[in-house]
């Protein structure tokens, strides 16, 4: 081995006094100088001559990266979908190489790996060969790759592979002697994917080639990776967060707002039958459309009552950001949110100008805004609020790709094909939990094999039961079983696709996965997991449009609804993703539903992808803001609504689901049996299982504040005042706060049963945005920070170890919103270990879903006694 060390010095840094001394092995010529067993389809492309194209006269930068001088390992025969041409590895299957090249090599590719396979592998400092790259006039995109070596030894050429980060393609496999006495070269033509045409993109270029040693009784071989790049772009080392290829976004079309859809609106919808229709594969398209008018309508207008003349705004300093005070609006913004864009209009002598600008937070006293452009703020004259027309855009545009047969197969089947591709029978379960669950095991079956194709398959899981899981395992085993197969995830929420996508890491190798964010998400990147950013478009603190290598190079894509249109509009290939999962299905429109679907999932009237809804229809469905819309198919989601045909809708004789188009997860792992009763009762017949475990269970059964030792269960009433706030009509409850406040800070001195208790514990919930806003600011005052404070809405699909509902509604007439059937399922269904309702039992007690509960907890002996509740209060 000192041997070969000494004498590779001297070869390659410099001192060849030694090397010239080995004679040319003639024996070596006559063994290998007959060329070779292989040769690339592409060299027998006859491309055709494209002189016109400017875009052929550019310039290649070649940049040499690395050299390792290695013991080869050698394969007879190489199988490109199973063994790995750099590593000369052999895989068992195609899933396994592709989870080889994209963990060990990867889009940031290196050589390191191959040091790794023998100890006489080592690495020189020094480049080998010259490589010069040369593009022809010609189309497809054909190139010249020209080898040539200075080094006074004889080289048998190998190999030259092109590696993009994803796959290796072969230019040359076989024996091509390279002698510098007779200024040998090696040249080939090679036609390659378009790709390696675009700016910033750096691809790898790899050679292999062996010599013998004389004297050294063995033969090594030299591996030299190269990245060549267009000369328009600076040479930078390739990976998943640099030179990437953009591309570009097609321009979404106007979305207008029909006049006839304007004077409806203005009527009030006054033919309101007109409306309450069902949907029909007949009337689909219109209604639909009609009804997401309206709500743009309503929303236009409701903007346009925000508008404010003469505003007083005060700059804050040379920040570029600016604040109005609430009192200056007229009718109170309830609905402005953060991001939402903002007209100044300057007035001056000669002209009036407008300046754009954004909200960056709402307070409870002010607006401020950020501004693109430096204004004189008192010369502005008013101050108005655009509506984000984009979703809206998004939706009509996934509506248009439906046709009639789409319809009438995705939205309204009636029965399975009945005829799935390949089954796949036998599992190596990744997540042991799913194992051993009867109907998480036999939803991930059916989901691979597709059983309910074309029509949608769907998972419904009620709280608690593992949806999550059950959808990370199916996609990892789509992942594995079908290598060849990308996955679109999309979700409703941000946090929820945040939260699958975290959960995928721990399944499917990083490099797979990509997690597109909307420019919104940069505000709030402290919010998501660091995991996840890293195999985001906001990786490295900076946010990138789509671009080629997220996509093509990862075949898990993770997004929200509305960011699934982007992908259309980036003109991904058709029938590149074979399944389409749609989490949270239920909390979304129907027409929402459609953005990942239609032309992602569909190609024409082809149906290529199999399409997942998971949800719950039992919990909050789709938020409208305009009320009357409400009363309509607008706010009924496609996974409710498809769950009452014939198909999904539960055998009136057996009372069971046909489990070939849709599986109910039955067993419970989140809460104490006593937390679960009520709402399956209520809301699922029955059919829910408690399966948590001893350790959840336990945990404050026996705590010295219960009512019923034995039932972690507590409804504490109290009689407040219920207030309004001034700018938002919202309400709040100071007593219930108190209430609240009491108990938090017990449990985190005292702890649970001489067990402490984290702020991350708890949770604390109020369907009222003021008293959310109040409850933090307590919290926050007593450096609670870490408590979650929210509403049903942000809970859902979270658990706590303990949840304290606050009702606030007290000696009102009427509970409002709170008797929503719905809303009340999620409120009880957050909780693990411990539940705490506050309320006034009289004025919830008017509605009867609610004196269901409260004589529930009648019934179990959780409430709290006035006397015991004066105790508590001091």
């Amino acid at each position: 081995m000192a041997k070969l060390i000494q004498w590779l010095k001297k070869l390659f840094l410099g001192d060849d006094s030694n090397a010239r001394a080995y004679p040319y092995d003639e024996s070596v010529s006559k063994k290998h100088d007959e060329p070779t067993t292989y040769k690339p389809e592409a060299e027998a492309v006859n491309p055709k001559p494209f002189l016109e194209d400017p875009s052929f006269n550019r310039q290649w930068i070649i940049q040499q990266v690395d050299t390792i001088v290695r013991i080869p390992r050698r394969l007879t025969v190489i199988d490109p979908t199973k063994d790995c041409a750099i590593c000369q590895q052999r895989f068992g299957s195609v899933w396994m190489f592709r989870n080889h090249i994209a963990t060990d090599h990867g889009s940031g590719f290196k050589l390191d790996h191959l040091l790794s396979f023998d100890p006489r592998n080592n690495r020189i400092y020094c480049q080998i060969f010259t490589l010069s790259l040369k593009q022809l006039p010609m189309m497809p995109p054909t190139f010249t790759i020209t080898i040539t070596t200075e080094r006074m030894t004889t080289m048998v050429l190998n190999s030259i592979y092109i590696f993009d980060g994803v796959q290796l393609m072969p230019v040359f496999v076989g024996y091509q002697v390279l002698r510098v006495y007779s200024s040998n070269s090696f040249e080939i033509t090679v036609t390659l994917d378009e790709m390696v045409l675009a700016k910033g993109r750096n691809n790898s270029l790899l050679i292999t080639a062996t010599y013998i040693i004389p004297g050294i009784d063995s033969e090594y071989q030299i591996v030299e990776q190269f990245y060549f790049t267009n000369k328009e772009a600076e040479l930078k080392t390739y990976t998943r967060k640099t030179n990437k290829t953009e591309l570009k976004l097609a321009k979404l079309p106007p979305y207008d707002i029909p006049r006839y859809v304007v004077s409806l609106y203005k009527t009030n919808c006054r033919d309101n039958n007109l409306y309450r229709v069902s949907l029909t594969v007949e009337n689909y398209s219109i209604q639909l459309a009609l009804l997401n008018y309206l709500e743009a309508q309503h929303l236009l207008q409701e903007y346009s009552n925000y508008t404010i003349l003469k505003p007083v705004i005060v700059a804050h300093g040379n920040s570029g950001f600016f604040s109005i005070s609430i009192d200056q609006f007229k009718q109170k913004p309830k609905l402005l949110s953060e991001e939402v864009k903002v007209v100044f209009v300057s007035e001056g002598e000669h002209e009036t100008k407008k300046i754009y600008g954004f909200i960056d937070n709402i307070s409870k006293e002010t607006i401020t805004f950020r501004k693109l452009k430096l204004i004189d703020t008192a010369k502005v004259s008013k101050v108005s609020f655009l509506l984000n027309r984009t979703t809206f855009c998004l939706e009509q545009c996934a509506l248009n790709r439906m046709s009639a047969n789409l319809i009438r197969s995705l939205c309204f089947p009636v029965a399975v094909a009945r005829c799935p591709p390949k089954c796949f029978t036998r599992f190596e379960w990744i997540q042991q939990s799913v194992a051993c669950n009867k109907e998480q095991k036999m939803a991930v079956f059916n989901i691979i094999n597709q059983t309910s194709f074309p029509a949608p398959y769907i998972l419904f899981g009620p709280p608690g039961t593992g949806k999550t899981t059950t959808l990370v395992e199916a996609i990892g085993q789509i992942y594995k079983l079908r290598p060849t197969v990308n996955i679109l995830v999309a979700a409703t929420s941000n946090f929820a696709a945040n939260e699958l996508t975290s959960r995928l890491l721990n399944v499917i190798p990083h490099e797979s996965i990509f997690r597109f964010l909307s420019h919104s998400c940069l505000r709030k990147m402290e919010d998501i997991d660091e995991d996840v950013l890293d195999v985001s478009n906001l990786a490295g603190q900076s946010y990138s449009n789509i671009c080629y290598e997220d996509i093509y190079m990862c075949r898990v894509t993770v997004t929200t609804l509305t960011t699934a249109g982007r992908l259309i509009q980036a003109n991904i290939k058709s029938k590149h993703f074979s399944y389409v999962f749609i989490d949270e299905c239920g909390s979304a429109k129907e027409i929402s539903s459609l953005i990942p679907i239609a032309g992602l999932a569909t190609n024409g009237n082809t149906i290529n992808a199999s399409i997942i809804l998971a949800g719950d229809p039992k919990q909050l469905g789709p938020v409208i803001q305009y009320d009357f819309l409400k009363q309509t198919t607008h706010g009924l989601s496609m996974l409710e609504r498809m769950m009452n045909l014939p198909l999904y809708a539960r055998s009136k004789v057996t009372g069971e689901y046909n489990t070939e188009a849709i599986m109910q997860l039955r067993d419970n792992f989140r809460s104490h049996d006593n937390l679960l009763q009520f709402s399956n009762q209520e809301f699922y017949d029955g059919q829910l299982r408690a399966k948590a475990s001893h350790e959840i269970k336990s945990k404050a059964v026996g705590w010295y504040h219960l009512p019923n030792q034995k039932c972690p269960l507590i409804f504490h009433p109290v009689i407040g005042v219920t207030r309004k706030d001034d700018m938002t009509s919202s309400l709040f409850n100071r007593e219930e706060a108190k209430q609240v406040i009491f108990y938090v800070s017990d449990l985190l001195n005292n702890g649970i049963n001489g067990k402490p208790v984290d702020q991350n514990d708890i949770g604390i919930l109020s369907p009222y945005a003021r008293q959310v806003i109040h409850l933090k600011q307590l919290c926050l005052f007593r450096k609670w920070q870490h408590i979650e404070i929210g509403s049903a809405e942000q809970y859902q699909g979270r658990e706590k170890g303990v949840m304290i509902i606050s009702t606030v509604r007290s000696c009102c007439d009427g509970v409002g919103f709170l008797a929503d059937p719905r809303r009340l399922n999620v409120s009880l269904t957050r909780a693990r270990s411990l539940m705490i309702v506050i309320g006034n039992m009289e004025t919830l007690e008017q509605d009867p879903l609610w004196k269901k509960f409260i004589a529930y907890c009648g019934q179990n002996n959780t409430i709290v006694q006035a006397h015991e509740s004066k105790l508590r209060n001091k």
